[in-house]
């Protein structure tokens, strides 16, 4: 589940009051950045994927050295995310693991939204909609509607007093919503302790994902990989070698965003010829799609639709 910057912004009840007008799309969006940083909470959420429903506890923590957050889940097998700033580490108690790694942007619960809003207005349509009651609480639906049929869109609804966002819907390229996160209980508080962010689960073994250990610039040969289409707004936004942990073979990941939705590219020599990967697979809203070049793999990955997986990795070329 779930990279903003922290904000400073007018508030929007400055706005409001000095125009006399409903405040905009936009400027809902602004103040949901600014709260899902900023704001001390605690509360419960649901998320609904795959016709399967999660409840969650998480805990908010804000200050002058950054934000903090710790995810416990309430069903299933005993699994915690404590995030401190950008290093997430995930407490797998069934397994007697701990991974540790690098949060990417990307579409997570109270993160949806990119830095340069103006920028994704190119390529999405935001409304404001309808009030409704969620967790007790009034929220206003924000609808984010793509220009297109190569991304997915959201219905936000943003809590008219914090500006928490309260409920989120992803609805793919058909109008059908995916997944579902929303708050079923959720306060403001005005501290919470740093022993309560900290997890109260054991694991005896320790993993650091390659993301985490290192940052590996790519090579001059690597860098001749390329990707000759892909949909309008997206761009190459990081490009850099991972070790495989399976085989320890190197791979090679390029990240594409269009500052909202954003996509993987995993690119490694076949190791087995046997051992392709070719056509499409999914698993909720997130679609797969594999393609072999020159002798190696290249998967495509992302919470995005099935159409945009197979342009990117169907114009996937080694550029001499």
């Amino acid at each position: 589940m779930i990279k903003l910057i922290l904000v400073a912004i007018v508030p929007l009840s400055s706005l409001a009051a000095g125009t006399g007008t409903e405040p905009t799309a936009f400027e809902y969006l602004k103040q949901m950045q600014h709260a899902a940083k900023s704001v001390n909470y605690e509360g419960v959420f649901v998320y609904a994927h795959d016709g399967q429903l999660e409840s969650m506890k998480i805990l908010h923590k804000a200050d002058k050295q950054g934000d903090y957050e710790r995810i416990t889940h309430l069903n299933g097998s005993p699994r915690e995310v404590v995030r401190e700033n950008d290093v997430v580490t995930c407490i797998l108690s069934d397994k007697k693991s701990v991974v540790i790694d690098k949060r990417q942007s990307g579409n997570q619960l109270l993160n949806l939204l990119p830095e340069d809003l103006n920028k994704f207005a190119r390529y999405y349509d935001v409304q404001v909609g309808a009030t409704g009651r969620i967790a007790d609480r009034e929220g206003v639906l924000i609808t984010v509607t793509p220009r297109d049929k190569l991304r997915y869109g959201y219905n936000l609804w943003i809590d008219k007093a914090t500006y928490l966002l309260l409920k989120s819907e992803l609805v793919n390229e058909a109008g059908q919503v995916v997944e579902q996160i929303m708050f079923t209980d959720i306060s403001l508080v005005d501290d919470i302790p740093v022993a309560k962010i900290r997890s109260n689960l054991t694991a005896t073994q320790r993993i650091q994902h390659s993301d985490y250990l290192r940052k590996e610039t790519v090579g001059a040969v690597m860098q001749n990989w390329k990707i000759a289409k892909m949909p309008l707004g997206f761009e190459l936004t990081e490009h850099k070698k991972q070790h495989g942990f399976q085989d320890g073979v190197d791979v090679q990941h390029l990240i594409l965003s269009d500052g909202l939705a954003s996509m993987s590219v995993y690119i490694e020599k076949l190791v087995v010829s046997d051992d392709k990967f070719l056509g499409s697979t999914y698993m909720g809203a997130v679609n797969v799609f594999g393609a072999v070049v020159d002798d190696y793999q290249v998967t495509v990955v992302g919470e995005v639709p099935r159409a945009t997986v197979q342009m990117v990795a169907e114009s996937v070329i080694f550029d001499e």
